[in-house]
C-alpha cells in the first residue's frame, strides 16, 4: 500500500513539473512587454525591410493598434504572435514578414532543436526513372543549402539523366532556401546560347538585391560541375504547382526565362522570390522580416506574389502525363 501511494504521488510530482514546464512555454506577457515587443517590430520592419513604403504602412499599423489597446486580450508569446502576424500579413502579403513564436528559451542554446541532418533525404534530391521513348524523369523535394556532400550529391543525382533524349524534371510541392543549389543544379542543363562563337562557360543567373537595389548575393551556374551533363540543348520539361515556392522557384523561373530553355507545365508556384532575416525580440519571439528580393538578370524582375507563370497550364495531378506528351511531341522526328 506504502509503495502505491508513494508511486502515486511520485507520478503527481512529476506531472505537476510537465505542466509547469508546458504552461513556461508560453511566456507570458504584460502590457510593457507587448509595447516592447511592437515597438521593436515596427522598428526593424522600417529599418530593414526590402520594401520601405509598405513595411512602413505596416509598422504605423501595428503602433496603431497597440494605441488602441487592440493587442490587450493578446497576454502570451503564442497570441500575440498569431495576432500581430496576421495584421501585419494583411498589409504586407509576404511570406517571410511575421513575428514568430518558439516552444523553447531563445536566450538558451541547451534548448534550440537540432536541425536536421541534410543527408537524411538526400538533400532533397529524389528518385531518377526513365519514362520510355528516352525520356528521363528526376523528381525533387526541396533545394538544400550547398555543401561538399550536397554538390557531391547534385553530381550523382544529376548524372542519372545525361544520356536521357528529354528530361522531365519535377518540382511539384519543392520548396527550400539553396538558391546555390539551384544553380549549381541548373548548370547541368543550360548551357550559353546567346552566340555560337563566344560561349561563357559560367552563366548569370539572379541576383538577391537590399531595399536599396544593391546586390548583395549572386547565383551563377557553375563552370566545373563535376560528372555528366545532360547539356542545355534537349528538351526539358520543369513540372510545378502552387506548394512549388523558394528556391525551386527561381530554378524554374531562371530556366524559364532562359532563352525559354525549359517548359514550365502546372500550376501558378507560391510566389516567394524574398529572403528573410529573423532576430530575437524576447524570450519566445523573434522578428522575421525580408530583407531581400530577387532579381532575374535577364528580365530584372521575379516571381514574388505572382508565383512562376507555367507555359502550359494545366492542374498538378495532370502535369507530369502532360509534359510526358511534350516529350513525346518534341522528339518525333520532323517530316
Amino acid at each position: 500500500m506504502k509503495r502505491w501511494i508513494a508511486a502515486a504521488a511520485f507520478t503527481a510530482a512529476v506531472g505537476a513539473q510537465v505542466q509547469l514546464h508546458a504552461q513556461a512555454l508560453d511566456e507570458a506577457l504584460d502590457a510593457p512587454a507587448r509595447a516592447h515587443v511592437i515597438n521593436e517590430y515596427a522598428r526593424r520592419l522600417t529599418a530593414q525591410h526590402v520594401d520601405a513604403a509598405r513595411a512602413k504602412m505596416a509598422a504605423d499599423d501595428i503602433r496603431q493598434r497597440l494605441g488602441r489597446g487592440e493587442y490587450d486580450r493578446e497576454t502570451t508569446a503564442r497570441a500575440l504572435a498569431t495576432r500581430v502576424s496576421r495584421d501585419v500579413l494583411a498589409v504586407m502579403g509576404d511570406k517571410h514578414t511575421y513575428l514568430e513564436y518558439v516552444p523553447y528559451d531563445l536566450g538558451d542554446e541547451r534548448q534550440r532543436p537540432q536541425p536536421p541532418v541534410q543527408s537524411g533525404d538526400n538533400y532533397g534530391l529524389g528518385k531518377f526513372e526513365t519514362r520510355g521513348d528516352g525520356i528521363g524523369y528526376l523528381q525533387i523535394s526541396r533545394f538544400a543549402p550547398l555543401d561538399r556532400g550536397a554538390g557531391e550529391a547534385a553530381a550523382r543525382f544529376m548524372s542519372q539523366a545525361a544520356d536521357c533524349a528529354a528530361l522531365i524534371i519535377d518540382l511539384r510541392d519543392a520548396n527550400g532556401d539553396g538558391q546555390a543549389m539551384a544553380a549549381l543544379l541548373a548548370s547541368y542543363v543550360l548551357t550559353d546560347k546567346r552566340s555560337y562563337i563566344f560561349m561563357d562557360k559560367q552563366l548569370h543567373l539572379h541576383d538577391q538585391l537590399d531595399r536599396d537595389g544593391h546586390i548583395v548575393a549572386e547565383y551563377w551556374t557553375s563552370a566545373d560541375a563535376p560528372g555528366k551533363h545532360f547539356g542545355g540543348k534537349k528538351p526539358l520539361y520543369l513540372l510545378v504547382n502552387e506548394r512549388t515556392s523558394g528556391a525551386a522557384e527561381a530554378f524554374a523561373y531562371d530556366l524559364q526565362q532562359y532563352v525559354k530553355r525549359a517548359v514550365v507545365v502546372g500550376a501558378p508556384t507560391l510566389g516567394d522570390a524574398r529572403i528573410g532575416a529573423k532576430q530575437r525580440v524576447s524570450r519566445q519571439l523573434q522578428t522575421s522580416v525580408a530583407v531581400t528580393r530577387a532579381s532575374n538578370v535577364l528580365t530584372r524582375a521575379n516571381w514574388e506574389g505572382s508565383g512562376v507563370q507555367p507555359d502550359r497550364m494545366i492542374a498538378s495531378g495532370e502535369a507530369l502525363e502532360a509534359a510526358q506528351t511534350l516529350a513525346q511531341a518534341a522528339l518525333r522526328p520532323k517530316k
